[in-house]
Order: C-alpha cells, then sequence, then structure tokens
C-alpha cells in the first residue's frame, strides 16, 4: 500500500490542471463543458492584482482563493499571447526576505500562463506581500504585490 500516498499526491497536483466533465445520467459526456462549470483544482474566487514587470516579462498576477494563515495560496501569472513565458518562477507570501516564509516553485501551464501554490506563513508577517522571483541570464529579478 506504499503506492497510495504517491498516487494520491500526484492526483492533487494534476488537480490544478484539468477541467472536470459534468456526464449527465444518460452516459454520454457533454461535446463540451459548460463554462459556469467548476474546474478541478479551483482554489476559489479569483482576484486579480494587477499587471506586473519584472525583468522583460510583463504578465498580470491572479489571486486563486483567499489567504489564510497557516494554509495554502495559490497564484496565477498570465503573459500575452506570444511572449515568452520564464523558466523558473518562484513565490511566496511574507516579506522580501523570504524571512520565516517558504518559497515554492511555480510551473507552467499551458503556453500563457504560470501557476503555484505557497505556504502561507502563521502568523503572517506585517507588511506582507506576494513576492515573485524570476530568474533569467543568471539573475534572480523580484516584484510584490499586495495580497487581498
Amino acid at each position: 500500500m506504499k503506492t497510495l500516498p504517491l498516487l494520491l499526491t500526484l492526483s492533487l497536483f494534476a488537480a490544478c490542471t484539468k477541467e472536470a466533465t459534468i456526464t449527465p445520467a444518460g452516459g454520454n459526456p457533454p461535446a463540451k463543458t459548460p463554462a459556469d462549470a467548476p474546474k478541478m483544482g479551483d482554489h476559489g474566487e479569483e482576484k486579480s492584482l494587477g499587471s506586473m514587470t519584472i525583468g522583460a516579462h510583463t504578465f498580470e498576477l491572479i489571486q486563486a482563493g483567499d489567504i489564510t494563515a497557516g494554509q495554502e495560496g495559490a497564484i496565477d501569472m498570465v503573459f500575452p499571447a506570444g511572449k515568452p513565458v520564464p523558466g523558473t518562477v518562484r513565490a511566496w507570501l511574507g516579506v522580501e526576505s523570504g524571512e520565516g516564509s517558504m518559497k515554492a516553485k511555480l510551473g507552467k501551464e499551458g503556453d500563457r500562463a504560470v501557476h503555484g501554490h505557497f505556504e502561507v506563513p502563521k502568523p503572517i508577517p506585517a507588511g506582507s506581500k506576494i513576492w515573485i522571483e524570476i530568474e533569467e541570464n543568471g539573475q534572480s529579478l523580484r516584484g510584490s504585490a499586495a495580497w487581498k
């Protein structure tokens, strides 16, 4: 039964990238999932934190769900069509130095987005922000946004 925890972990990881398919009682799934259907891995209400530019990358930062001390937070970075998506992105909630926070590596989703989860410190330090760090050409570049 050692494989059960691994399977559960993998299924939770995969849940953030797949849409739910609603199958009617008749058995045949619809050709297209309705736009208002819940998505697997839905983290709650999306809250735009605005447009950011870090180095050569401009993107919209979106907070996915609420930020709660001691829980997990989620964000999305959405890049304009046709623009490059950085390969290495980390995020954390806290102070710029990262002291008392845990940095999390974000992963590419599709052609235009980066998504990730980070641990929210408990207690949340005063003046905390969501920090984004992009590694580019051997440099670590940072930017921050206030969370909602």
